[in-house]
C-alpha cells in the first residue's frame, strides 16, 4: 500500500490534459463523422448505421485484448500510450483530411473509424487505468478523475465550437480538415505533458512497474461480482449515446435552429465543466454512487422536458441544455473512480487495465446500438438528414431523441439503487474521509 500522497496542480494538468484532445476527438467522431458523411459523400443514414455496428461488434473483440496487453506489458505502458496516440491520429486525419471517391466512401469510413476507435480504446483505458491508481485514496481519485474529466469537457467545447466558427471562412470539408490539423496539435502536447508526467514519478511507483503478471480475466470480469455495476454503467452510457448520435438531426431537422447548434453544444459541457466542483464535494459527503443517483434523477427529471419543445424553441432548449448538462459531470467523473475503489478492494490491481478496457468498451457497445438502431428505426421512417421531412418522421426522431434516454436512465438508476443495496452502501463512502 502507498503512502498517502499530496496531489499538486501541475502534476494533475500533466495528467489530465490528454482528456482533452481525447474527448477533441470524441465528439467529430460520434457525432460529426455520421452526419459529414451521410451529406456530402452520399452514404445512407442506414448505411452508416450497419458501419458503426459492425465496428463496435469488432471492438468488443479487439477492446478486452488492448486492455490484456496493457496489463501484461505494464512495463511498456509509454510505448502502449504513444502507439494509441499514433494510430487514433492516423484515423482522425484519414477521416477528416482526405477526400474519397463516392464508391470508395464507406470502405474510406470504415476503415479509418476503426483505426480511430483503436487508438482512442487503447490510449484511454491506459489513462483510465493510470488515475484510478496515481494514488490511494478514494476521494483523490475523484478529484483526479474530476480534473481529467474536466479538462476533456473544455476538449468537447472546443470540438463543438470549431466545425461551425470555421466554416462561416471556409467550406465544410475544409473545416474539418482544420478540425483534424487542430486535433494532432493537441494531441502531441498532451503526450508530451503525459510522458513527463509518468517520468516524474518513483522508479518503486506501481505504475511504472507494474502490478504482476496478468492472465486473460475478460470473461470471469463480464460475470464477476462487478457484473451489476458493469449493467449499471452500460444502461446509464446508453441513455446518454441515444440523444448524443441524434443531436444534431433534432437541432437541425425538428427544432429547426441549426445556427444554435455550437451554443447548445456549449451550454451543456459548459454546464458540466462548472458544476464538477460540487459532484466532487457531494461525493464526499454522501458516497460517490449516492451521488451518481443523484445526478441520473436530476438528468431525467431535467432532460424530458425536450419532449414537449416546438419547433423554434431555441430559449427552452438552452435552458435544458444547461440543467441536463449539470448532471453531466457527475456521469463522467464518478463511475472511473468508482470502479478503481472496486480493483482495489478486491486487489485486482493486476487486471486493472483489463477492467477499464471494459469500461471503455460500453460507451462504445452503446454507442454503436445507438447509432445502428435509431438510424435504422429513422430510415425506415423514411427520415432524410437535412431534408424536409414528414410529421410521422419527426414524431419518431423525437421520441428516440427524448423520451427513450429518459427511461433507459431511469432503468440504470434502479439498478444502481440495487447494486448499493448490494454492497451494503458505498464503499467509497466508507474509505473517502
Amino acid at each position: 500500500m502507498r503512502t498517502a500522497t499530496a496531489i499538486d496542480s501541475t502534476s494533475l494538468l500533466k495528467y489530465g490534459f490528454i482528456a482533452m484532445p481525447l474527448a477533441f476527438a470524441g465528439l467529430p467522431l460520434y457525432i460529426h463523422a455520421p452526419d459529414f458523411y451521410t451529406r456530402h459523400f452520399e452514404l445512407s443514414i442506414g448505411m452508416i448505421g450497419i458501419i458503426l455496428l459492425g465496428i463496435r461488434l469488432f471492438d468488443a473483440i479487439q477492446d478486452p485484448l488492448l486492455g490484456y496487453l496493457s496489463d501484461k506489458f505494464a512495463r511498456y505502458r509509454l510505448a502502449l500510450l504513444y502507439g494509441g496516440a499514433l494510430i487514433l491520429g492516423s484515423g482522425m486525419v484519414g477521416l477528416f483530411s482526405f477526400t474519397p471517391s463516392t464508391e470508395t466512401a464507406a470502405l474510406w469510413f470504415a476503415v479509418h473509424m476503426i483505426l480511430a476507435t483503436t487508438g482512442f480504446s487503447l490510449l484511454t483505458l491506459n489513462v483510465n487505468m493510470i488515475g484510478g491508481f496515481w494514488v490511494d485514496q478514494p476521494s483523490e481519485r475523484t478529484r483526479i478523475t474530476s480534473t481529467r474529466e474536466a479538462l476533456g469537457l473544455v476538449g468537447l467545447l472546443l470540438a463543438a465550437v470549431f466545425p461551425g466558427v470555421v466554416s462561416q471562412f471556409v467550406t465544410d470539408a475544409e473545416a474539418y480538415s482544420y478540425l483534424a490539423l487542430t486535433f494532432a496539435v493537441l494531441l502531441i502536447v498532451g503526450m508530451l505533458l503525459l510522458h513527463q508526467f509518468l517520468k516524474d514519478l518513483t522508479a518503486q511507483h506501481p505504475l511504472k512497474q507494474g502490478y504482476g503478471f496478468a492472465k486473460w480475466s475478460f470473461f470471469r470480469l463480464c460475470g464477476g461480482e462487478q457484473k451489476r455495476y458493469f449493467l449499471v454503467c452500460f444502461l446509464s452510457y446508453l441513455a446518454a449515446a441515444i440523444p448524443a448520435v441524434l443531436v444534431l438531426f433534432f437541432i437541425r431537422d425538428y427544432l429547426q435552429a441549426e445556427a444554435w447548434a455550437p451554443l447548445f453544444l456549449i451550454c451543456y459541457f459548459l454546464a458540466g465543466a462548472a458544476v464538477m466542483p460540487v459532484w466532487y464535494a457531494l461525493s464526499k459527503r454522501l458516497g460517490k454512487a449516492e451521488t451518481w443517483l443523484i445526478s441520473m434523477l436530476l438528468a431525467v427529471a431535467t432532460f424530458i422536458w425536450a419532449y414537449t419543445l416546438q419547433p423554434g424553441e431555441i430559449i427552452l432548449y438552452v435552458l435544458i441544455c444547461l440543467l441536463s448538462g449539470v448532471a453531466l459531470g457527475a456521469d463522467l467523473a464518478l463511475p472511473p473512480s468508482i470502479m478503481a475503489d472496486r480493483i482495489e478492494q478486491q486487489q485486482h490491481q493486476a487486471e486493472a487495465s483489463q477492467y477499464f478496457a471494459l469500461l471503455a468498451l460500453l460507451p462504445k457497445v452503446a454507442i454503436a446500438l445507438a447509432s445502428g438502431g435509431a438510424f435504422l428505426v429513422l430510415e425506415q421512417l423514411a427520415f432524410e438528414p437535412g431534408e424536409q421531412n414528414s410529421a410521422e418522421a419527426l414524431s419518431g426522431l423525437i421520441l428516440l431523441y427524448a423520451i427513450a434516454p429518459c427511461l433507459i436512465k431511469l432503468l440504470s438508476a434502479v439498478f444502481l439503487w440495487r447494486d448499493i443495496q448490494y454492497q451494503g452502501g458505498s464503499y467509497a463512502h466508507q474509505t473517502s474521509h
